[in-house]
């Protein structure tokens, strides 16, 4: 299980052991919970189960009955159910000013049910972590797990109020959790949601006043039909996401953090933000209208927002958990705020086990976390949490981001992928990817030809890929992608990604402009026009300096030192040992100021392309840029 200290969430995973007469325990401190708090495998069905205990389950049994679902969980597959007993039903029932489930519409009560169903993943306390669960319920809504603030017998907390009262009933086709209330996430937006939140009335009025609130209402995509997609067949790994959906997220000051800061009302906000974006922006310091994403308050609530709906665990934890990254190295993440032309820093510190540390400029302490007693405060369409201290694009920023290499993953530059629980998505049940294949329109950040396939694979163990997954195109490809948002300043631009027989040939081009003469991406590289030497394999040059120079000249480079593949099945060491990993190096680029740019590939010969991240290189980091 994961445990939240001072120094931040830190994560441990009990073992869950069932022994004869005995269940073992999930907490650091077992001896608190009492041994009625397990059940045994018995082997019977979910539906079974349910029937079987009408004293504890009568209600929520005549729900699975009235919606049909009941013939699911009588069959096989898999299920993990968290069900709540009659008590919690007839508390719900008054909560809603009812007195039973005849009294619902009939068209609300399959979705109560699905609220508390996850269909294909049989899942035990030992699998939850603090925060969000990737695997969705049949309602297509997230559940958060709650370890802290246990009682004297440590109860797990599903949506920050619901306890688990009986853990961990293993039947025959799935797991039960026996819950004490029903689970009723809210249908609010997340501006909605903020509007409600006592805590943050200081930066809810900002974000009206500004008119950003507008931007946060989409919800989903209804024009986006996923049958009119040729569909895969379904016992294979590909899949077509069912559903386009939007989703936001805020990190937001409390009021009590802004008075900390001796801003106490709107106009003390409003003068905070001129302090920092005038100077920031000088040419636009005399825009006095708040609703011109110009203004200085514009700019500092919009820095706040996000258009990616993402979770505590979905910034770093579970890129990191793929096990690709090796962790002795600092994992960074770079995203988008709606503040026009700006980058956001997320990043690890190993030495301190922490995760999610916003724009450490300077040292630890300066930089911005979120608080670990309020975070993933769900919503319809978004999630948000509490930081600790004032977050803002100030010039210490600005020079931070600009002075340091970039190294994106390309999943990152489409939010569709997170906002549809399809990148980073550990939940398949199984170590190996799942191909999405995103059909035309999907991604707006993407163009492609009618002869272009466009694919996602999520993480795999068996892939030398940086974050565990890549980007994957085929057919006679040509299609061109925004990339996020760079900062003005002169850069070496490179490309990764892992050699494969079946690739391709490519003309690659930036903004345009054709980046020298195609790539051969099935070329390993050993091959005399790359050059490369295995680090150690050359005693003359033992760390593999030298032969780094050599390449470099013929505009190629190692990969990089600090990911590897999950497993040594296919890949043996880190990508930089590898011949099968390589980076070309597109060109210097000089970018005069902020803003995206585009990334062009197309086909010189069919095949495959394989996308797995841009870098950008400031020149001078060059001299000083490790090999990680």
């Amino acid at each position: 299980m994961k445990i939240k200290g001072a120094s931040g969430i830190k994560i441990c995973r009990s073992i869950l052991l069932f022994l004869v007469s005995i269940a073992s325990l999930i907490s650091c401190n077992s001896d608190d919970i009492p041994e009625e708090s397990y059940y045994t495998f018995s082997g019977e069905l979910v539906g079974g189960y349910l029937e079987s205990r009408p004293d504890e389950y009568s209600e929520f049994t005549e729900l699975l009955n009235r919606t049909g679902i009941m013939a699911l969980l009588k069959a096989y597959g898999e299920y993990t159910c968290f069900v709540p007993d009659n008590e919690a039903m007839y508390k719900f029932y008054a909560l809603k000013g009812k007195e039973s489930l005849a009294e619902f519409p009939e068209d609300s009560l399959k979705t109560i049910a699905y609220h508390h169903l996850i269909r294909g993943f049989s899942l035990g306390t030992s699998d939850f972590n603090e925060g969000r669960l990737s695997q969705k319920t049949m309602s297509d809504r997230f559940i958060s797990i709650t370890f802290k603030d246990f009682d004297k017998n440590q109860t797990i907390k599903i949506n920050q109020t619901c306890p688990i009262l009986l853990k961990d009933i293993e039947v025959h086709n799935g797991m039960i959790h026996k819950i004490g209330e029903v689970l009723n996430p809210s249908e609010r937006t997340i501006v909605e949601e903020l509007s409600t939140d006592k805590k943050f009335t200081l930066f809810f009025s900002a974000l009206k006043k500004t008119e950003l609130d507008k931007e946060l209402m989409l919800i989903e995509d209804k024009t986006y039909d996923p049958s009119n997609f040729l569909q895969p067949d379904p016992t294979s790994n590909v899949r077509v996401p069912k559903t386009r959906k939007y989703g936001y997220t805020a990190l937001v000051e409390s009021d009590s953090t802004y008075a900390e800061y001796g801003i106490f009302n709107l106009a003390d906000l409003e003068a905070y933000a001129k302090n920092i974006y005038d100077v920031v922006y000088p040419e636009d310091a005399g825009i006095s209208d708040v609703t011109d994403r110009r203004n200085s308050l514009n700019r500092f609530v919009a820095y706040h927002l996000i258009n990616k709906q993402l979770s505590y665990t979905k910034f770093l934890i579970d890129l990191d958990n793929t096990g690709h990254s090796i962790k002795t190295y600092d994992m960074f993440e770079y995203l988008e705020p709606m503040c026009p032309n700006t980058l956001l820093e997320v990043r690890t510190n190993r030495y301190t086990n922490e995760y999610n540390i916003f724009n450490m400029t300077g040292t630890v302490e300066e930089a911005v976390r979120i608080v670990e007693t309020n975070f993933d405060n769900d919503a319809l369409n978004g999630v948000y949490h509490e930081i600790d201290g004032i977050l803002a694009y100030t010039n210490e920023v600005e020079r931070h981001m600009s002075t340091i290499r970039l190294r994106m993953d390309a999943a990152s530059f489409f939010p569709e992928l997170t906002n549809n629980n399809i990148r980073s998505n550990l939940d398949k049940g199984g170590h190996y990817s799942i191909l999405w294949k995103l059909p035309q329109g999907y991604l707006e950040r993407l163009t492609m030809s009618k002869t272009t396939e466009f694919g996602y694979f999520d993480f795999d163990e068996r892939y030398l890929d940086y974050q565990g997954d890549e980007v994957y195109l085929s057919g006679l490809y040509d299609f061109k992608i925004t990339t996020p948002v760079i900062p003005a300043g002169t850069y070496e631009v490179r490309f990764g990604w892992k050699v494969e027989t079946k690739r391709g040939v490519a003309q690659l081009y930036w903004d345009g402009v054709p980046t020298g003469i195609p790539l051969d991406l099935t070329i390993f590289a050993t091959n005399p026009n790359i050059g490369y030497e295995q680090p150690g394999s050359n005693s003359r040059d033992p760390y593999g300096y030298e032969n780094d120079k050599a390449m470099r000249n013929r505009g190629y480079m190692k990969g990089p030192s600090s990911f590897q593949a999950a497993t040594e099945l296919w890949f043996t060491g880190n990508a930089r040992m590898n011949d099968g990993y390589l980076r070309r190096i597109l060109g210097i680029y000089t970018f005069d100021k902020a803003g995206t740019h585009e990334f062009g590939v197309t086909a010189v010969k069919s095949g495959e392309f394989m996308f797995d991240f841009l870098e950008f290189v400031p020149l001078e980091v060059l001299e000083r840029e490790g090999v990680e």
